[in-house]
């Protein structure tokens, strides 16, 4: 799992995604014919077919921005205000350190709270994003001299083992990212061609996968992502999305897309035949790198693959490890599967 340290310890909100893309491109450096960035960097790994003229052209999509956020307004005692990347709750950030990249002072780190409230009914409510701040334990004009304004936060937690489990602050989606890098050094079928694409700014609406898809133009598409559990204390039964340890999810919908229900029925009884444990994803909020492979293509058949993930965007995502190991078997024993003759 060095890898996948690696991918997630790696910072690199929506914007910022630099040293994930050179992540990526180094573990795919043998196993793809030639990579292309463009100027949302985005990634494309491309490994073509051998097999005839008329290959599919397969999609893979893991998106490699994390959520975080962006300093603000620095205020006369050397305090920061901040405003968020991505989708946030408040309270998962409230005491934790963070990462500030600066311009010039390299990596500062600093604790996130929230302005302190003068009545007890206030301070029992969930905190709102102009009541988040940043404490640098500086003066003030140290900070002002090293922090400027829209320098970027990441979160500031390692890669760790948790039981069968583990513990980083960026599986949203650097599990996806590592899924498709394992899957691609592991498949052998010369009559597909495969782009394996990591996307940048999915954190903010898909932005990333909207134009890799247009450059790709692909016949399928799979994203791989995360998603969410309700397998925790409290979480309504009738809600519940997955379980840890049950294996890979195959997506059927979210409120971004209905996936190909050909695809879909095609992955479920791939997974049967190969005794490779799945679970099915109905997710009722959220979106994923799907939708813009299904929307922006000639219409290819769409789906995703997703890690079942407990406190997702938050500095500590839990995951397990069986769920990685599944998702990695099926995308492998997918892209064997298909080819010229196959229908969806």
């Amino acid at each position: 799992m060095d890898l996948l340290r690696k991918l997630c310890e790696a910072d690199g909100i929506s914007g910022h995604e630099d040293s994930v893309v050179s992540i990526f491109r180094d573990a795919l450096e043998d196993h793809a014919d030639s990579f292309t960035t463009d100027a949302m960097k985005n990634i494309i790994a491309f490994k073509s077919g051998t097999l005839g003229d008329s290959r599919l052209k397969v999609m893979l999509a893991g998106h490699i921005d994390e959520i975080g956020f962006l300093v603000h307004n620095l205020d006369d005692q050397g305090f920061a205000s901040v405003v968020p990347v991505g989708g946030w709750d408040p309270a998962n950030i409230l005491g934790h350190t963070v990462r500030v990249h600066t311009r010039n002072s390299g990596i500062i780190r600093a604790v996130m709270h929230r302005m302190y409230e003068l009545t007890q009914k206030l301070r029992d409510t969930s905190p709102k994003y102009d009541k988040l701040y940043l404490d640098f334990g500086l003066p003030c004009d140290e900070v002002s001299e090293k922090v400027s304004r829209g320098d970027w936060v990441s979160m500031d937690t390692d890669f760790n083992e948790l039981g069968n489990c583990f513990v980083a602050k960026a599986f949203d989606d650097r599990v996806g990212a590592f899924i498709i890098i394992e899957a691609m050094k592991k498949y052998d079928n010369p009559s597909i061609d495969v782009y394996a694409v990591g996307t940048a700014q999915e954190e903010v609406g898909l932005r990333g996968s909207t134009v890799a898809a247009q450059t790709v133009k692909p016949d399928i598409g799979i994203a791989v992502d995360i998603t969410g559990s309700g397998d925790t204390p409290g979480f309504p039964a009738r809600m519940k999305i997955a379980e840890l340890g049950k294996g890979v999810t195959i997506k059927q919908m979210d409120s971004s897309v209905i996936c190909s229900t050909s695809l879909v029925e095609y992955m479920r009884k791939l997974a049967e035949k190969n005794g490779i444990d799945y679970q099915m994803e109905i997710l009722v909020r959220g979106g994923t790198d799907t939708s813009s492979m299904q929307k922006f293509s000639p219409g290819a058949h769409s789906t995703c693959l997703s890690i079942p993930t407990r406190y997702g965007h938050s500095p500590v995502a839990v995951i397990n490890r069986h769920d990685v190991e599944c998702a990695i078997d099926l995308l492998v024993a997918f892209l064997n599967d298909i080819g010229p003759d196959t229908r969806l």
